[in-house]
């Protein structure tokens, strides 16, 4: 298994660090994403919208590019961090 790194990243254009990795499905390949910003940084209305995009580091299978990709934000948690939100590449 790979080892990914944060990088530089937005997430419905709040700064933090993230990344996007495949994930090998039924169907093919899918893409999930980990995004951290720090306590000041208000990620919970991220989940309602749906127009979020995903500015970073996007690694493929033997790859890795940086690229902007609408997503779907599943989960916003409290770490020690800050905030860490996971969500799911939207098929375009």
């Amino acid at each position: 298994m790979a080892l990914y790194e944060l990088q530089d990243a937005t997430l419905g254009g709040i700064s933090g660090e993230g990344y996007v990795y495949p994930v090998d499905t039924y169907q093919g390949i899918s893409y999930k994403g980990v995004f951290f910003a720090g306590n000041d940084a208000d990620l919970d209305p991220l989940t309602e919208r749906e127009d979020a995009t995903f500015a970073g580091t996007i690694y493929l299978k033997t790859s890795q590019k940086t690229d902007e990709v609408p997503v779907d934000v599943t989960q916003i948690v409290s770490v020690a961090v800050g905030h860490r939100a996971d969500f799911n590449v939207v098929d375009s």
